[in-house]
């Protein structure tokens, strides 16, 4: 085990990737905008835009030879970059808008295409969860392990779905129809950043995405491998929970 750890380690700093470092940046990137829009909606200015600025402008200062994708302003840097960073700077945004405090930030950082630290920030209550890949999952210092087996019928299963679906997707309307009338309880919070934060927790056994974009689902689901989650794909759906409660979800989808 020791000798494949090492070996993992020397194929990770191939780029010169220091992963403690850019773990740390991602922390102080998360929570400063976390941070940032909590300010702006005490005092009533300030935009998405500004704090993903200061979000991409700081990337780019420090690591050039990386590549930024912003759910707000889109590529920046070199596009063929090995490292990419994924960065949503107001995950949530529409409880955000209404003056609920149910939004936060999510960051990714991938090494071609292969997730290595995630980073999903509550910034209403300043919590951040993150993961390193092979390292665990942890929450301000404790580490984190998803929720014990229950019946199916006492799971909460979160919903997570891309922003370009229509409330009258059929597929979507089904899937719905079929999580409410077989588990206890379906959250449809409007912020994933908070649904994996809640599932690596324990506090939720599973997490469904319909069509999930990027943002939502990237960083959301090495925190959640990183806790014990297991993962399934059917169509266009990806679940991701507890192993059981994921087995008999899939089988209901």
């Amino acid at each position: 085990m020791a000798g494949r750890r090492r070996r993992y380690a020397r194929r990770m700093s191939e780029p010169g990737l220091d992963l403690d470092a850019v773990h740390a940046t991602a922390l102080d990137l998360a929570r400063g905008a976390g941070e940032l829009a909590r300010r702006f909606a005490a005092e009533g200015y300030g935009s998405v835009g500004d704090i993903d600025r200061r979000m991409v402008h700081h990337l780019v200062a420090r690591y050039r030879e990386h590549g930024i994708l912003s759910r707000e302003s889109g590529r920046h840097g070199p596009d063929d970059a090995r490292v990419q960073w994924l960065i949503d700077p107001l995950n949530g945004t529409d409880n955000y808008r209404i003056g609920l405090d149910l939004y936060g930030v999510t960051v990714a950082v991938l090494l071609d295409d292969r997730p290595l630290v995630a980073i999903v920030h509550d910034s209403a209550s300043g919590r951040s969860t993150s993961a390193i890949a092979e390292r665990g999952a942890w929450q301000e210092g404790r580490r984190l392990s998803i929720a014990a087996p229950r019946p199916a019928t006492d799971l909460t299963v979160a919903w997570i779905e891309g922003g370009e679906v229509a409330v009258d997707d059929p597929t979507r309307q089904a899937a719905l129809h079929m999580l409410e009338r077989s588990t206890h309880r379906v959250l449809r919070t409007g912020a994933p950043a908070r649904d994996w934060a809640l599932l690596a927790e324990g506090g939720i056994e599973a997490v469904v995405i319909y069509r999930g974009e990027p943002w939502d689902l990237t960083p959301g689901r090495l925190i959640a491998r990183e806790a014990g989650a297991a993962e399934v794909h059917h169509r266009e759906f990806t679940i991701v929970g507890e192993p059981s409660a994921v087995e008999e979800l899939a089988t209901a989808l």
